[in-house]
């Protein structure tokens, strides 16, 4: 799933205890990112980002803002 439509058209089809259960989680996970520090909050959007090819160099380069 890859856009906001498929995701709603995937919840539609869920049975009524499962909707519960999503929208705990998302409960908790506004609560999580809501206390997070800002520098916890971009290690969870950065997490799983890397892709093939990118070296350690190509990273630090980034993050220093030397682009």
């Amino acid at each position: 799933m890859s856009s906001i439509l498929e995701i709603e058209a995937a919840i539609e089809k869920l049975p009524e205890p499962q909707v519960d259960q999503l929208a705990d989680w998302l409960a908790a996970r506004r609560q999580r990112r809501q206390t997070m520090s800002p520098v916890e909050s971009w290690l969870q959007q950065a997490r799983g980002a890397a892709v093939p090819g990118v070296t350690t160099e190509n990273v630090l380069t980034a993050t220093r803002g030397e682009e």
